[in-house]
């Protein structure tokens, strides 16, 4: 059960004594590793290498991650198989200053002590192969079900914390997420993989890649996911409904398409996803305890990439791609004593392309430059109550985002750079151009020591929703302007050899307009969003790795952030922001790595909720054994998550009457492969 505090207090006590048990427990636990073993030549990269992997997504071209301006995380299809992750949003859930939330019907990223309950997931950007995915209408970034890739096809995953405006224009106000795909070599053959468990869950996909001889590289991807979900749902909230109980509303599916061709400097990418849940809460005022509450979500996209090499030391890339994006919603509501079915949905199609070159002809300098154009065909709100029928909203409009970028990477010397940009970006939901700059000093004072000081900006506009939603009487802001970002960093990175990477870093965001429901019913904007929040956000992260030659890896992080809101009637700790993140992450091959077990351990401290209460801090060990080398074609794996069965409460959503929501106890999952 929650208790409740002042908004102004912040329970750093039970906080940091939690916090500090929890540190000393990893700490013990790095300094006492279990022995490795003789070094196996089964990984494909060398210790140095896999303490400085090659990124793409900092500066849009390739380079180490020491070498990038920014804390860089990258998460690999090694660590998707150690742990068993379901989705992109357990992924997430792992990297270092992430947390996220589901409110039981998304999932939600915050970062660094940033998360606004029920923002849609519009302030992080999450890319496919440096493609934007996030949607024409809410901006959203989905993690979830209803993300596009089945986790088998991400090679690995880029998150480039603080603002990122400079480089990929809005939305990228916390940080990006750039997933990079499998290719059809990396699989030569078919896979079959079945899935069960828990709370009737099931997933089947069939996978199909090579490479052939010409040269010309296929993949291709389906499946099916079903869930049945908790069948009792206890809310204490509605315990005068059928003694609160939501029975049997919690059923999620989801069906997926992918594909992939490439050809020399060709490579076309075209996916479908559809996801439908339904909502045991009776978000905005919906009857609770009814099947009829449900929402279903459809994206798809194709995109066409061509590069070469025009001239020594010069290259060229283009592409061109087309979206579609459709949100149906049905919430039932009592009206005049009868049930009242409202309805609903979202539309958008765009589409757009990308000129970008990168050159080195001057010395000491790499640099690229680009200009990307997405034309919004067709945005469109409609609400209306199905029967009888009233009309709340039906808003239509298209218009253009432009942006064009310069980045410039200066070697100053052996063991000095500088990394410096800016970004000037148009869009028809704002007036007036948005320029952000980014420069980062990167120095290496010995060969073993990297240290980064970085500047950076960012800009979200407001979406569509925020922009146009008038719907139950509520009134739309046709005024409301753009959010702003401004970040500051210092990264010191000590990787002394061995497959060891210690990381620390010091990190201030300062934010500005940030948009927010305008809940005095005296405002001629009463319902809209108005720019009337500012954040401040300062703290660090400690992060210790050692990977070994034999595939056993063992990782810890803490990051400890105070995050200041100043909000409309409050000032003080910020909402949904948890002072402390202590994550632990442990993979242990043994039977001549044919098997392996991986051990994760997420602490996520207390979070003030939106009434103002307080959710205990909580703490989540998933394990998961797998069979890696497959034997007679089969490969598999057990996943348990939540394995202590923790009771644990997250804030809810501004649109569910809760203010806390309990999560699901212990869950399993069983995988079987068959590759032929």
């Amino acid at each position: 059960m929650t208790q409740s505090a002042d908004l102004g207090e912040r329970p750093t006590k039970t906080v940091f004594r939690q916090g500090r048990q929890a540190i000393l427990f990893l700490i013990t636990a790095y300094l006492n590793p279990v022995t490795a073993d003789t070094a196996n030549p089964v990984l494909d990269l060398s210790l140095a290498e896999l303490a400085n992997v090659e990124i793409s997504s900092a500066s849009r071209f390739k380079q180490k991650s020491s070498e990038a301006p920014s804390a860089v995380e990258v998460l690999t299809a090694k660590d998707i198989s150690r742990f068993n992750w379901r989705t992109l949003a357990d992924a997430l859930g792992a990297i270092r200053g992430l947390y996220v939330r589901n409110d039981r019907d998304y999932n939600y990223v915050g970062a660094r002590g940033f998360m606004r309950p029920g923002d849609y997931g519009s302030r992080m950007l999450i890319m496919i192969d440096g493609r934007r995915m996030n949607d024409a209408i809410y901006d959203s970034g989905f993690i979830g079900e209803e993300f596009m890739l089945d986790m088998n096809l991400i090679e690995r995953i880029e998150y480039l914390p603080g603002s990122g405006s400079s480089v990929y224009g809005g939305n990228a106000l916390l940080g990006v997420v750039n997933v990079i795909t499998k290719q059809g070599k990396d699989f030569n053959g078919g896979k079959i993989t079945a899935e069960g468990g828990t709370l009737d869950t099931y997933r089947v996909r069939g996978t199909y890649g090579k490479q052939f001889d010409n040269g010309v590289d296929v993949l291709l991807n389906a499946s099916q996911y079903a869930s049945n979900g908790n069948n009792q749902l206890f809310f204490p909230q509605f315990a005068g409904i059928h003694n609160g109980i939501a029975q049997n509303i919690d059923h999620e599916q989801s069906s997926r398409i992918f594909t992939q061709l490439n050809y020399r400097n060709l490579a076309f990418h075209g996916g479908l996803v559809d996801r439908f849940k339904q909502d045991p809460t009776a978000s905005y005022g919906g009857i609770f305890n009814n099947s009829a509450d449900n929402n279903e979500d459809r994206s798809a996209y194709l995109d066409l990439d061509y590069h070469t090499d025009v001239a020594n030391g010069l290259a060229l890339e283009t592409r061109g791609f087309h979206h579609w994006y459709k949100y149906a919603g049905y919430t039932p509501l009592a009206i005049g004593g009868a049930t009242v079915l409202n309805y609903d949905t979202a539309n958008a199609r765009w589409w757009g392309g990308e000129l970008k070159l990168t050159g080195t002809q001057f010395a000491g300098h790499k640099w690229i430059s680009g200009v990307e154009l997405q034309y919004d065909d067709m945005q469109q709100l409609l609400v209306y109550n199905i029967n009888p029928y009233q009309l709340f909203n039906n808003n239509y409009q298209s218009g253009t985002r432009a942006g064009v970028y310069l980045q410039d990477e200066y070697r100053l010397a052996d063991n000095l750079l500088i990394n410096a940009g800016a970004r000037l970006d148009q869009n028809h939901m704002i007036n007036g151009l948005q320029l952000n700059p980014r420069a980062g000093l990167i120095w290496d004072p010995i060969s073993t020591l990297t240290t980064k000081l970085l500047y950076s900006s960012a800009f979200r506009a407001p979406n569509f929703y925020e922009r146009n939603s008038n719907a139950m009487g509520y009134a739309a802001n046709a005024n409301n302007k753009q959010e702003l970002i401004t970040s500051y960093e210092a990264v010191a990175e000590f990787r002394p050899g061995d497959g060891v990477k210690l990381l620390g870093t010091l990190f201030y965001n300062d934010m500005e307009k940030v948009l927010l429901e305008d809940l005095n019913p005296t405002s001629a904007t009463y319902g809209g969003f108005i720019n009337a929040g500012k954040y401040y956000a300062h703290g660090f992260e400690l992060e210790a790795e050692q990977q070994w030659q034999n595939n056993r890896i063992l990782k810890l992080s803490w990051t400890h952030t105070t995050t200041q809101q100043i909000t409309p009637g409050y000032n003080g700790w910020a909402q949904s922001s948890p002072n402390n993140l202590v994550k632990a992450h442990y993979a242990e091959p043994f039977l001549d790595d044919r098997f392996q077990l991986g051990i994760e351990e997420l602490f996520v401290d207390q979070q003030l909720t939106l009434a103002g209460h307080i959710t205990p801090a909580y703490h989540l060990m998933n394990i998961n054994f797998g069979l890696i080398k497959p034997w007679h074609g089969f490969q598999g794996a057990l996943g348990i998550y939540n394995v202590l069965n923790q009771n644990y409460l997250v804030p809810a959503s501004s649109g569910q009457l809760q203010d806390t929501l309990a999560m699901d106890g212990r869950t399993a999952r069983l995988r079987v492969e068959y590759n032929f």
